[in-house]
This record gives C-alpha cells, structure tokens and sequence, in this order.
C-alpha cells in the first residue's frame, strides 16, 4: 500500500501536533518496512521552497507557498495544480488529508479512484471563527461559526472517513449533522522519550506551557490565573513555544521575574528534558481536537490542568490532573493550586497513559482503516 499524507497544517522548519504526528507515523512505517512490510509512504505539504528529502524512509515533499498574513509560520497550498501534478505522479492507494482546507476535493480531482481520509486535526468553529469574532459581539460571532461549519461540511464531503481523535468532538459533529463516517482513533506519545524523573521535593513549583503562542490558546487566561496564585514566591511558570503573539504576552508578563519564554524547542530530547524539570503541565485553551501535550506531560510523570472542553476532556481525569472551566482564570489558579498542592505520584500519571496511549496503537488503528476504506468503491462528493 502506498499512502500519501497531504496536509497545510504542517509547519516547515517549525514545530507542532501535526508535524509530530506525521514524525511519528513515518517512524512507526519504518519500522513495519523492517518487519517485512511493502508500505510506502509519502507526505506533501506547504514549505519555503520546493524541496524533497527523506524522513525514516518516507518521502517528505515541500511545496513552495505563501504565509498567512496573520500567522507568518503556517502556510497555504495554494499551488493547487501543482499539488496535483504531485498526486498523479505518485498514483497513490489512499490519501489523507487534513480537514481544515480544500484538500479533499484537490485530491478526489486529481485521482477520482483513490479513497480519501480526512483527519480532524483542528475544530474551525472554534479555533478560529469563536476567538476572533466574539470581540466583534455575539451577532456575529454566531453568525461567523455557523458560516465555519458550513465550509467544514463542504471540505469534508470528498472523504470516505473522517478520524477524529476524541468523544467530545465526535458528540460535537454528529451534533451537526455531519454527512461522512466518523471513525475515532486516539492519537499517542513516544513513551521511550518522555520518561517521568522522581524530583526532590521542594519549595519551587514548576508550571509548565507547552505549545504555540497564539490566540486560540487562552494564553492571557493562563498568565492572569497565574499572577493569582498565592504565595507568589513559591510559583514559576515556564512557556515553551512561539508564535505571534509571543509579544503581546512578554508585555503581559513584564517585571515578572518568575515567567519565562523559552521560544520553540525541536521535538525530542530537550523538550523531554522540560518536561521532566516541570512539577505541573497548564493546557488553558478550550478549542483542542486532542493536545499531544497532556499525553506528553502525563508520559513524564506531570499531573495536567486542563479545561473542561475539547479533547482534553478524555485525556484528564481527576487522579492525574483536574479541569477548569473554560476561559475563567479564577477556576484555573484554583485548579493549579489544588493540583500542585496535591503532589500526584509521577509513576501514577505514567500508569495513566502507559498502557492506551503509544503510537504503536494509533498506527495499527489507522493501517486497519486504510485496509477497510481501500476495500470499499471510492466515495463521491454529495450534493
């Protein structure tokens, strides 16, 4: 079987969930092409320039696109005919793409007898649509994500399956009414890098930010609960990531002593090595699919304090973690504070994800979809 992944979401020369993702599913192929396996596997996505190089043996293919205004490190496919020329001369089995663009129906003209895929890396509706039409007033902020969810309908419609990686967003789509097959597929963590290290006990607790510096992740919400935090001394909090609105948040936190931006840290050992230095890991934003973070957090020991929204919904239960209501930095401290004064055994939060949660699982999962799609007529677009 020859898979092909196309996706905008992935950042060139960045870091994020996508790019994680796709790192570790060319990883987890290369070790079934050593067991015998004849899959192959190649990824297309939006770069600086127009590139081809390897990934363990996947081919990972760049294609020259703009930036967003807004978001200078995501860019566009926006060469449609180019991706297309790309798709036919692979002559793929299967096709995955992501379903917060027009992929799907790129891909079904390029190869109407290919079955496609669609992952859903990221909820619209409220990533993007809710956080920035709210500031314009509740008529148009209803208006704007009921607009997003029709474009979500129709970017979907060209896909045999759609795999979403939690409950509360499937219950969120079959709410809507959504047309295609919903297959969930929970996604997973490299359990040999992110490994819990047993800290002394001391004064100092440690929190934790993992991810992009960016509006949708109620960052402001995660900076305001901290300064609540009582006694301030024995508080610190550490923001890995970057994004634009990295400086908005430095002016927010100005005089601070205790806050540092560390910026991006490339995927592997010195992010795993944040982690193990942190006591608590904070997950403030309420439009998550999933959070790769909190499953990271918890494989090296941290308790989580997340928000009662989204993906993390699954993932955080109260014996490694606890839930704030979204948005409310009041409830966020509290959560810190009860969580932190708790002390959860790392080897307990270990034990949380150990055994459902490898990326050994999400691939086997998805091979065994991509077998039951390919077996089946290639779907056409609805009305």
């Amino acid at each position: 079987m020859h898979i092909c992944d196309l996706t905008t979401l992935y950042i060139d020369h960045g870091e994020g969930g996508v790019n994680t993702y796709l790192f570790e599913k060319a990883r987890h192929l290369a070790a079934q092409r050593e067991q015998g396996s004849p899959v192959r596997h190649t990824i297309v996505v939006p770069g600086r320039r127009d590139t081809r190089r390897q990934l363990f043996g996947s081919t990972l293919i760049t294609v020259k696109s703009p930036s967003l205004p807004s978001n200078p490190q995501h860019r566009v496919l926006a060469r449609v005919k180019e991706v297309k020329r790309i798709l036919r001369d692979l002559r793929p089995d299967i096709v995955e793409v992501d379903c917060a663009y027009l992929l799907g129906q790129v891909a079904k003209s390029a190869l109407p007898q290919v079955p496609v895929v669609g992952f859903y890396h990221v909820h619209l509706p409220t990533f993007i649509a809710r956080p920035r039409a709210s500031r314009l007033g509740p008529l148009l902020a209803a208006t704007a994500e009921r607009a997003t969810w029709r474009y979500v309908d129709y970017c979907n419609r060209y896909c045999e399956r759609v795999v979403v990686t939690s409950a509360p967003i499937e219950e969120r789509l079959r709410q809507a009414g959504f047309r295609v097959p919903l297959q969930r597929v929970q996604l997973g963590v490299n359990l040999e890098l992110f490994q819990p290290h047993q800290r002394e006990a001391q004064d100092i607790v440690e929190l934790l930010y993992v991810g992009r510096l960016s509006r949708e992740k109620d960052l402001e919400v995660l900076l305001d609960a901290f300064q609540r935090l009582t006694p301030r001394e024995r508080y610190r909090l550490t923001l890995v990531g970057d994004g634009p609105l990295r400086r908005q948040l430095e002016r927010q936190a100005a005089g601070d002593g205790r806050v540092r931006f560390l910026g991006a840290i490339p995927y592997g050992q010195e992010l795993a090595q944040r982690y193990r230095q942190a006591d608590v890991l904070a997950v403030p934003s309420p439009n998550e699919t999933f959070n790769l973070t909190v499953l990271e957090g918890l494989a090296s020991g941290l308790p989580v304090v997340a928000v009662r929204q989204g993906g993390p919904r699954d993932l955080v239960t109260d014996e490694v973690g606890a839930l704030a209501r979204p948005s409310d930095p009041a409830d966020f401290a509290r959560a810190l504070h009860e969580v932190a004064k708790r002390r959860i055994s790392p080897a307990f939060c270990r034990e949380h994800v150990e055994a459902r949660s490898s990326w050994t699982r999400t691939f086997d999962r998805l091979l065994d979809l991509y077998d039951e799609v390919c077996g089946q007529p290639a779907r056409a677009a609805s009305a």
